[in-house]
């Protein structure tokens, strides 16, 4: 297969997988589970990559810490804002998020790995349209997880997704890619624009209006596709703080119009 047909699409993950909910904030389980995508062609991989190193000499990371790990997390607010924006700027990347809203699920999905398998499969369905347009196939590269049997895991997706699209899969850690830690950025973005923070219960959604033009749409729709809110959309749709979703949809279908 010739390079410019293959894909490379990095998985990470933001939130918990418990479901031991407390009316704290600052203590249990979060309420929503993130599973982001970073989908970049082959050819522009390395150029994607090397945008890592360009985050740590803007935040001035020490020289003896420039191979560290990136971690969103780790940041201050203006220091978050500033890789998003850098991100955002490189033309050639899509996204795919999963997005859970645990207090809704109930079955095998509160029982590990179920739901990261779940999400895994939720999140490869919405590649298979996004490979098949580009008549592409593409490598699997996800966030090493201490707990999760990547072998089980393998087994799992190529029995409820088209694995003809899939040409390799394996678990690398952030130190191992740096396309992990900017897939990261793109999965934590996300769960901040759902997950209440624990000082007055808002969200943070500024991060993903600017990453909002690499959301994957197919056949002109993004709720479903490059965002997938599950069980349902409807609930969250028409909560205030929510607001924002049908702010940024509107303007994605906009600029696709």
């Amino acid at each position: 297969m010739e390079e410019k047909q293959i894909f490379n699409i990095y998985i990470d993950e933001a939130g918990d997988e418990g479901f031991k909910f407390k009316t704290n904030p600052k203590s249990g389980s979060s309420h929503f589970f993130v599973l982001s995508a970073l989908i970049v062609h082959k050819s522009k991989d390395r150029e994607l990559a090397n945008l890592t190193t360009e985050l740590k000499q803007m935040l001035n990371y020490q020289h003896k810490d420039i191979h560290s790990p990136l971690h969103f997390y780790k940041l201050n607010h203006d220091r978050r804002k500033a890789c998003v924006n850098k991100l955002a700027a490189f033309e050639d990347f899509t996204t795919i998020s999963v997005v859970f809203e645990k207090h809704k699920l109930n079955g095998n999905l509160k029982i590990p790995p179920y739901l990261y398998h779940y999400a895994c499969r939720l999140l490869l369905e919405r590649a298979e349209p996004f490979l098949k347009t580009h008549s592409a196939k593409a490598n699997l590269i996800f966030e090493h997880r201490r707990n999760t049997t990547y072998q089980d895991l393998e087994v799992y997706i190529k029995k409820v997704v088209d694995e003809s699209l899939f040409l390799t899969m394996s678990p690398k850690t952030k130190a191992q890619s740096k396309c992990l830690q900017l897939v990261d950025i793109i999965a934590s973005s996300t769960y901040q624009a759902f997950e209440p923070n624990q000082y007055d219960g808002d969200v943070e959604p500024g991060f993903m209006y600017k990453l909002q033009s690499k959301i994957f749409c197919h056949k002109n729709k993004c709720l479903g596709y490059g965002l997938k809110l599950f069980p349902t959309e409807t609930d969250l749709l028409e909560q205030e703080k929510y607001e924002w979703i049908n702010i940024m949809l509107q303007k994605i279908h906009k600029g696709l119009n």
